[in-house]
């Protein structure tokens, strides 16, 4: 089953933004339920950033197709460990945007 967003670039920058902190955690000091959305969540940082680097000059729309897994991750890191993240009010916004259009569409 495929989950669908539909994201813009400068939203893509914030979802890559905010998994950046993925670049200083280190799994083995993870909880046993944190490790597999980690893990899953590292996969999927590759994905967005060369997604990132093709759609950089594209200023339309586009809909990003992930895996229900994937999705569920992406929904979980976002929702679970933004106490970490340093964000303006305009990241705060696409985060909760992004976190509620993931739950709905994962439910």
């Amino acid at each position: 089953m495929k989950i669908t967003i539909t994201l813009n670039y400068s939203q893509l920058c914030v979802i890559n933004t905010l998994m950046a902190h993925l670049d200083t955690i280190t799994i083995e000091s993870q909880p046993r339920n944190f490790k597999s959305i980690v893990s899953i969540c590292l996969e999927l940082r590759e994905t967005l950033l060369q997604k990132a680097i093709k759609t950089r000059n594209n200023a339309k729309d586009f809909k990003l197709k992930l895996p229900y897994y994937k999705a569920d991750a992406l929904w979980s890191y976002l929702e679970q460990f933004y106490i970490f993240f340093e964000m303006g009010i305009y990241e705060e916004n696409i985060r909760g945007m992004i976190v509620r259009d993931l739950h709905q569409k994962l439910l």
